[in-house]
């Protein structure tokens, strides 16, 4: 693929996936003005949390190495093959999400008392109700996975860019229109729309020739294969979910509301990768499959290049920005309703913690789908392993001294630690891989990006205290933009200009 039909490809998902992520917001804006940040959020967050975490440690890791496979499949085969192991992996993981589903319902209690250690026990009741809601998702979240792979590995990223409208809708809905909404009504709708981010893509996936067949064949090669790479790779997309859950077991024994926080805090962040990291990795990782089966390594370095230097260029003066305008992003997300100055307090600490972390988690995500599509799970393993343990002992010991904003922050570092370890594995594996110009040009975006801070720090100096917070961050943005467009250009970053000529290009049309 060409440097521009990537950058064309990755603009119209951020488009789609930011406007898809702003109804998150304002889903996550009514839930914080509804029940503010105590007891039935913390009860309603780690019930979400638990599904989710099983389905990140045996569902997207199966989806995970689904792709690549679905890839050389058709390389080697053809279409219909493809399909046809699609649809047994489909078929087993279901199974699997069912029998998970049975098991985790009847031990809800256990699984509940081990989460929320800290929490009294009106939280942990209603903690264990919703949680028995919840688990239902499991049936959901594997099948949407199979779904999104089956659909990028035919390279069409537009569908599984704005699931999350279709996820958020149910609940936004229920908040807005049910006058006598409670945490139950919530956690109904929110299983509703994770049924619907499944329903949604069947008519594109029709499109493409599939078609839905039940059988099962646990001789497929292919499942082989996928069993060989699971155990590796649930460990390593799962790093994140045990990282957050590792977060949440700390965070209870910390003042009221801190799981809470980090949850919003979370949010803000989540939001900012899955729009820029998200949006780039889920271009380049089937490219990248794709282009490996079919020998074309040089292809496979420029794509994995271009897309390290576009989320630097991306996420590292949001860093900046983030750090400088956190408690604004906070208080202007949030702070309505149930969510006071308490809340935004606590939220604001947790977002800090988070913010260092933006760039190194999005590398981490890139670099695990470029070993993933070179099967090199051994090496995500390893990696996901060292993370989860650096994250452990750090929020421990810096929960002690800095609290809240100490968890967080452990597991910034944790990802700046496993991101530097993949780099260095992957510039091993690949002998082609010169690294030297990504360096130089990540250096240089660092500096503009520090440089644009400073000027925004200077202007947020001269104006009206009394100036409205939402006013000062939009001037504050527009700034920063200015400041660090102009510097790389005055650096001559390409990549910059790729991206505004193709933003000209559709003006003109």
């Amino acid at each position: 693929m060409k440097s521009n039909s990537l950058v064309k490809s990755t603009f119209i998902i951020m488009i789609v996936s930011c406007i898809s992520r702003v109804i998150g917001f304002v889903r996550d804006m009514l839930i914080g003005k509804s029940f503010g940040a105590g007891i039935y959020t913390d009860a309603y967050n780690v019930a979400v949390t638990i599904p989710e975490t099983i389905f990140m440690l045996v569902g997207l890791a199966i989806s995970t190495s689904f792709l690549p496979i679905l890839s050389k499949i058709r390389a080697k085969k053809n279409e219909e093959d493809m399909y046809a192991f699609a649809n047994n992996v489909i078929n087993i993981l279901f199974i699997i999400s069912l029998v998970f589903f049975i098991v985790t319902s009847i031990f809800s209690k256990e699984i509940v008392a081990t989460l929320g250690k800290g929490f009294d026990t009106e939280t942990t009741i209603l903690a264990v109700r919703l949680t028995r809601i919840t688990l239902i998702n499991l049936l959901f979240l594997s099948i949407n996975a199979c779904f999104t792979s089956l659909l990028q590995v035919n390279e069409d990223f537009i569908i599984p860019s704005i699931l999350g409208l279709f996820f958020n809708l149910p609940m936004i809905l229920y908040l807005l229109f049910f006058k006598n909404y409670d945490i139950i009504g919530l956690t109904i709708a929110n299983v509703i729309g994770n049924f619907f981010r499944v329903a949604v893509q069947v008519p594109s996936l029709v499109s493409h020739g599939y078609r839905y067949r039940f059988f099962v064949d646990f001789k497929d090669e292919g499942l082989k294969a996928i069993l060989i790479l699971i155990i590796p790779v649930i460990i390593a997309s799962g790093a994140n979910s045990l990282n957050m859950v590792v977060d949440t077991m700390i965070a209870t024994s910390l003042e009221v509301g801190s799981v809470s926080a980090l949850n919003y805090a979370v949010k803000l962040i989540f939001f900012i990768n899955s729009i820029i990291t998200t949006s780039i990795a889920s271009v380049a990782y089937p490219i990248m499959a794709n282009t490996r089966n079919n020998g074309n390594h040089k292809e496979f370095i420029s794509v994995l290049k271009q897309s390290i230097i576009y989320l630097a260029l991306l996420l590292i003066p949001i860093t900046i920005g983030l750090i400088i305008f956190k408690r604004n992003v906070v208080s202007i997300i949030y702070e309505r309703g149930e969510f006071k100055e308490y809340a935004v307090n606590l939220t604001t600490l947790a977002l800090l913690g988070y913010s260092v972390g933006i760039f190194f988690t999005g590398m981490r995500d890139i670099l695990n789908s470029t070993l993933f599509s070179m099967g090199k799970t051994k090496i995500t393993t390893l990696n996901g392993i060292i993370g989860v343990i650096i994250n452990i002992l750090l929020s421990i010991t810096l929960s002690k001294y800095i609290g809240l904003v100490g968890v967080a922050l452990a597991s910034s570092i944790a990802m700046i630690i496993t991101s530097l370890l993949l780099f260095r594995s992957i510039v091993k594996l690949e002998k082609n891989f010169k690294f030297k110009d990504i360096i130089k040009k990540i250096s240089i975006i660092t500096l503009n990006s520090i440089l644009m801070g400073i000027a925004i720090i200077a202007f947020i100096s001269f104006i009206n205290e009394s100036m409205p917070k939402i006013v000062v961050l939009f001037l504050g943005t527009i700034l920063g933009i200015i400041v660090y467009v102009t510097l790389c250009y005055w650096f001559k970053i390409k990549e910059i200009i790729e991206v505004k000529n193709l933003v000209l290009r559709k003006i003109k049309k």
